[in-house]
């Protein structure tokens, strides 16, 4: 009866297995490429997932045939199976995908924003380099924005997933820009909890609103500083 939120594999780039060496793409890329293994996968998911309100999200989203192929893939499943189909929502993890947001957004129940990709790609970081990178970055703020937007065209929720949502800084701009979910490790929840519960939302949004129109991460930070000060008297 509760909610399960479930990512389909995410292969490629720095999540490649032995198995995969010298195979190019990511994600959904390469998920469609062999709908033999998709299909394993999501009879799994169903199966195990059928008595929770089950989301499945599809990683690397650039457009919006790959939500309707993925879907096309799931419902023959869940008939067989006598499953329900699950919430179906795409990870917006490139910039491709903020863009195309309006496009995909009709064919998704949920986006689910992945900071430390779409951070890394927008601004052209490793996003293993240490200290992480600048998801506060008012190019990254903007993609953020910009996908809230087709989100609330259609009605449906946005979370966010990855470092950002429990950093201290980053967190109130996010809820900020309307964020609906922060998906946090479980050893950060309460204090996550507890910082969003001290935010003051009118000025959390009139602040994320002026980190918009920003020019740099630091004048972003300087802008924040206020929220990040209410937050660390929270605890």
């Amino acid at each position: 009866g509760m909610t399960a939120t479930v990512r389909l594999l995410d292969f490629g780039g720095d999540k490649t297995p032995p198995f995969l060496k010298g195979v190019y793409g990511r994600g959904v890329e390469l998920l469609l490429d062999d709908m033999e293994a998709l299909s394993w996968q999501l009879e799994a998911i169903l199966e195990t997932g059928d008595a929770t309100e089950l989301r499945v999200l599809i990683p690397m989203v650039t457009e919006p045939a790959q939500v309707r192929a993925v879907r096309a893939a799931i419902e023959p499943i869940a008939a067989r199976s006598g499953n329900r189909v699950p919430l179906i929502a795409a990870m917006v993890e490139v910039p491709a995908a903020a863009v195309m947001a309006g496009r995909i957004a009709p064919e998704v129940g949920m986006f689910s924003i992945g900071t430390n990709d779409l951070t890394s790609f927008q601004l052209g970081i490793d996003r293993a380099r240490p200290g992480g990178s600048p998801a506060h970055h008012p190019a990254v703020l903007k993609l953020i924005a910009d996908t809230v937007d087709a989100a609330r065209a259609e009605s449906i929720p946005v979370e966010v997933c990855g470092e950002a949502a429990s950093n201290p800084l980053v967190m109130p701009l996010l809820v900020g820009l309307g964020i609906d979910e922060l998906s946090v490790g479980a050893a950060r929840v309460a204090q996550v909890r507890a910082w969003v519960r001290a935010l003051d939302y009118s000025e959390a949004a009139r602040i994320a609103s002026r980190a918009l129109d920003a020019e740099s991460a630091a004048e972003v930070e300087s802008l924040a500083r206020p929220l990040r000060s209410l937050l660390d008297d929270a605890g």
